[in-house]
């Protein structure tokens, strides 16, 4: 049975359509819900003393909570505890399987850009990374070809 589902998001459209399925999974079993954003590789401290190193890590972490306010505002769900949670990890994929593991996550729901050959071996793949390593099962989602 599902009954904890891990959404990690990424503020995109690819995350909007996974929070959807998910929130739609979790209505049918009354699941909980944990939307998951990772802090950490896409803000570059190099160069800063350590005092603004801690602000751009709040700033980012303030724009996360607000953005997973709205998001969690804009798609009201009933019997469905929602809980958000933020880490400040480096790597996405670890950061993802690592709270998967502590938290007895049953069911990742993750968004995928879709990226294949050359585009994915340059800029890597998140999802990829977690399908591959995960011990429970991954649900990716991509939106519909029009």
């Amino acid at each position: 049975m599902t009954k904890n589902i891990l959404v990690p998001y990424d503020f995109t459209n690819y995350g909007d359509l996974a929070f959807e399925k998910a929130a739609e999974i979790a209505q049918k079993f009354q699941s909980k819900l944990t939307l998951l954003t990772v802090i950490g590789g896409d803000i570059d401290t190099s160069g800063m003393n350590l005092t603004r190193a801690q602000e751009a890590q709040d700033e980012a972490e303030n724009k996360a909570k607000s953005g997973m306010s709205q998001l969690i505002a804009s798609h009201p769900l009933e019997n469905v505890e929602i809980s958000v949670k933020i880490i400040h990890n480096p790597s996405v994929a670890e950061a993802i399987l690592s709270f998967a593991d502590n938290n007895g996550i049953d069911l990742i729901v993750m968004g995928s850009h879709g990226r294949s050959g050359f585009k994915k071996i340059v800029l890597g793949s998140v999802a990829s990374g977690v399908v591959t390593k995960a011990n429970c099962p991954v649900m990716i989602v991509k939106p519909t070809k029009s």
